[in-house]
């Protein structure tokens, strides 16, 4: 183009020189310089879009190409997506803000038998048409959607082909990039056969409970049965022994007493055992004294071990509260057993109960472990799973060397589990054993750190200190008078008497009294407001301060509160021991 237009320009430029023809030379020769320059900035043009072309070719053979590659990734993870869907062994599922399938996977077409074409788009009523009837679960999935609540462990029971199925599912609420909620999706579990097993399971536990009833009744009745006969047969016994016999007769009466006994002891270790294992023993609270307990327990099997010629005693610690609230009958029964076999297997040497307090009793309770040590047989350690269950005797010579159930340790066991405690044991087989056991026991009011039993040296100080007191007692009962006043003048005090709460006002009166024992309930005025008037005098008269000890046969940790409240200082509970008295005119009187 730019040659023709040259080649014009030439044929002008060589024309004559006319005027006329001159000027439209020269103006043609403009048009065609500035067509020219046209055509240039047309040929760069063009050849930019040629560069642009091929550049913007590159870059969608580069966007093709990753884009081909996004694709095939996308594909694999969808694949891999279904293959987890369809592997997960709980119905997942997706539904629209309609409530409608939108995906679901195959555990959830098994469960419902239906393709996936046919679930999808369809709501939940379209397949289990129950859910038109109850429509709690719907309201829960309406939730879901207009409230983004999310549930947990909902349990739905379905009709499916005369089935009854249990379903227990998860619903949460699926939000986009924007926060907006565009559906809900839901995972479910098919737990009918854990119902079936626990309806078996509740069953079985049931026919089990009738079992243990009829067991335990029936027990209850032989018990009946057999003590009734073994009563008259002991009892008779016991009476014939005390009339004129010689010494045959007595042996044949011995050995009757002592078969008579070990059948009471093994019938009370059979009934016992089978209410622990029928859950029908209740722990029983009262309050009462450690101290005559283990006497208690020593005066009832001193005299066998005194037979067998071994050292039977209680070693005191002298860290224990004198009083305390617990099962008092299944603490006996604990330490008696493990008594009664330290006892049964040792033919020399001692056995000897240690018992103390674990922890500090600020808190209104205390741990109280006893240990049962004998120099007897000992235990190899690998009996020591057998030991604690029922009816096994370590070895099957003890059984015939030596009586009983093979229960006790069992029952022990059994026993201190029920009272929240620990139990176990330490041997060496030939040397000896220290059967252990903790339990927690209560403190009544009043009854913490420093009310522990008293030794002799400081009860000698107490009666010394008694000999300066000018005690009051209050009591309306002659003969409670008559002993308190007797065990108190053996120290060496004076003791004046009032029979009522309005009778101790007025002699507290007329008197400077270093202790006032006071009984809660009387006549014209019980102890309590009697209490309350000796404070009020106390305070307003500025009068000396008197120690005030309740001294009743109420024994309620709420009479201990009253007390108390009312100004007593100090409560003793009767019938009482004469250690008791000291043991709380210590703390008031020593110790403060």
């Amino acid at each position: 183009m730019h040659k023709i237009i040259d080649e014009i320009i030439e044929k002008l430029e060589n024309l004559d020189e006319d005027s006329q023809l001159k000027h439209f030379r020269l103006e043609l020769i403009a048009k065609l310089d500035k067509l020219k320059v046209e055509l240039d900035i047309q040929q760069f043009k063009l050849d930019r879009l040629l560069k642009d072309k091929n550049i913007l070719n590159s870059l969608l053979n580069k966007t093709s190409r990753d884009l081909k590659k996004a694709l095939q990734e996308l594909e694999k993870r969808a694949e891999e997506l279904n293959i987890l869907l369809n592997t997960i062994p709980a119905f997942v599922f997706f539904k629209d803000k309609e409530f409608k399938y939108k995906l679901v996977n195959k555990a959830f077409t098994d469960f419902v038998k239906m393709d996936e074409k046919e679930v999808i788009g369809k709501r939940l009523t379209d397949i289990f048409p129950e859910y038109l009837k109850n429509k709690d679960y719907l309201e829960k999935e309406k939730e879901v959607i207009y409230n983004g609540k999310s549930f947990y462990n909902i349990e739905e029971v379905l009709e499916k082909g005369n089935k009854q199925l249990w379903v227990n599912t998860n619903l949460a609420p699926v939000v986009n990039s924007v926060g907006s909620i565009i559906g809900l999706i839901g995972v479910s579990w098919d737990v009918t056969s854990q119902k079936n097993y626990q309806q078996e399971l509740k069953r079985a536990k049931e026919l089990a409970e009738e079992g243990i009833k009829a067991k335990t009744q029936f027990l209850t009745n032989m018990s009946h049965e057999i003590r009734t006969p073994l009563n008259a047969i002991i009892g008779m016994a016991e009476i014939l022994k005390k009339t004129k016999i010689d010494k045959k007769q007595e042996n044949y009466l011995d050995i009757l007493l002592s078969s008579g006994d070990d059948l009471l002891v093994l019938i009370n270790d059979i009934f016992e055992f089978s209410a622990l294992e029928s859950g029908n023993i209740k722990i029983e609270k009262e309050t009462f004294s450690l101290r005559e307990l283990l006497d208690e327990i020593y005066n009832e099997n001193k005299s066998r071990a005194e037979k067998k010629g071994i050292l039977f005693e209680v070693v005191d610690e002298k860290r224990l509260p004198s009083l305390v609230i617990g099962d008092k009958d299944k603490l006996k029964t604990i330490i008696t057993n493990l008594v009664d076999n330290a006892i049964k297997f040792t033919n020399n040497g001692y056995v000897k109960i240690h018992y103390d307090c674990l922890e500090n009793r600020q808190k209104g309770n205390c741990i109280v472990k006893f240990n049962i040590e004998d120099t007897g047989i000992g235990i190899d350690y690998k009996d020591n799973d057998r030991l604690f269950k029922s009816f096994s005797p370590i070895d099957s010579t003890m059984t015939k060397k030596h009586k009983g159930t093979g229960l006790g340790l069992a029952i022990s066991k059994k026993l201190v589990d029920l009272l929240g405690g620990e139990i176990g044991f330490d041997s060496l087989q030939g040397k000896g054993s220290v059967f252990w056991f903790t339990t927690v026991l209560e403190l009544p009011e009043g009854e913490r750190e420093n009310d522990r039993e008293i030794s002799r040296e400081e009860t000698e100080k107490i009666i010394e200190t008694l000999k300066d007191f000018r005690i009051l007692l209050v009591e309306d009962n002659l003969i409670n008078q008559k002993i308190t006043k007797l065990t108190l003048m053996q120290t060496g005090c004076k003791v004046d008497v009032a029979n009522n709460g309005l009778e101790a006002v007025e002699k507290y009166k007329n008197n400077n009294y270093d202790l006032i024992l006071m009984d809660l309930q009387m006549p014209v005025m019980d102890g309590l407001e009697a209490t309350r008037q000796i404070r009020k005098i106390e305070k307003s008269e500025n009068v000396r301060h008197a120690f005030i000890v309740a001294l009743t046969a109420n024994a309620l940790p709420s009479d201990m509160e009253n007390c108390m409240l009312a100004g007593m200082e100090g409560f003793i509970a009767k019938p009482f021991k004469p250690t008791e008295l000291f043991r709380v005119l210590h703390k008031l009187i020593i110790q403060e």
